[in-house]
């Protein structure tokens, strides 16, 4: 298996904070945000690899973050990491998550089943265990929790209602009217025979920006699972949130938590 960070993006709602700084090496409690999803990742069993996705504009800033990183890890075991520039230098160029996926998939000739997660979120549930409930399945899944309230979702994120084997049976993005208060969650492992149908769903001109349209599209076409979880998990979406993170986190590391 294969993982596959999208850290392509420009992260304009951010400014002032990413304006020469990619959101992904933005500080949390001291440490770059994609370095938690990294030690997360290095815990799973069968990925070897680690692929991350970004853009010409932040490619020197990953390429120097990734030598000192290594550097600092030393006898620490984790994958391989490979930094991939999708060759964009605006908001305006950019290819857009599905788009850096397949730029990912088709660049290093993938057929691996792959581990797919974006970048700006910190989050506490277990990647190990995520990747325990895809082998018993070996079907596509999704991270998801429930919320709560309909309205959390209303236009606002993608939404799943699933039966009673956690098989989803239908998926809505960023729906006007949710039908269930189950939240989906950018983060996807898919096997390795999906990966034609990512060529299909981009060779049809569908939407290349946000992940969840293609994996609407998806189970729609095959079965794919929802992985609940109920532990806390932050998106990093504006200056006001990127706080109210990092605080956290530093409360957190001076009480002696993670």
């Amino acid at each position: 298996m294969k993982a596959i960070i999208l850290a392509a993006g420009y992260a304009t709602r951010l400014y002032p904070y990413t304006e020469n700084l990619p959101k992904a090496l933005l500080p949390i409690a001291g440490k770059p945000i994609i370095e938690y999803s990294i030690q997360k990742i290095a815990v799973c069993r069968n990925i070897d690899k680690i692929y991350i996705v970004t853009n010409n504009r932040f490619f020197e800033q990953f390429t120097r973050w990734l030598a000192e990183y290594q550097e600092q890890l030393q006898a620490t075991t984790i994958p391989e990491i490979e930094i991939i520039n999708d060759r964009t230098n605006s908001n305006r160029e950019r290819l857009g998550s599905i788009g850096d996926l397949w730029l990912a998939i088709e660049s290093k000739e993938l057929d691996d089943d792959l581990m797919v997660i974006c970048s700006d979120k910190m989050f506490e549930f277990s990647l190990a265990d995520f990747v325990d409930f895809f082998e018993d399945r070996r079907a596509a899944v999704n991270t998801c929790c429930d919320v709560g309230d309909i309205e959390l979702l209303r236009n606002k994120h993608g939404c799943v209602v699933v039966d009673e084997q956690a098989m989803i049976v239908e998926f809505q993005e960023k729906p006007a009217h949710p039908k269930s208060t189950i939240e989906s969650i950018a983060f996807y492992i898919l096997p390795g025979s999906t990966i034609p149908l990512i060529k299909q769903y981009l060779s049809q001109d569908n939407n290349k920006d946000a992940p969840g349209f293609l994996a609407q599209w998806l189970a729609e076409k095959k079965s794919m699972y929802a992985f609940l979880f109920t532990e806390e998990c932050y998106d990093i979406g504006n200056p006001d949130g990127y706080n109210r993170v990092n605080k956290i986190y530093n409360d957190k590391t001076r009480s002696g938590g993670t």
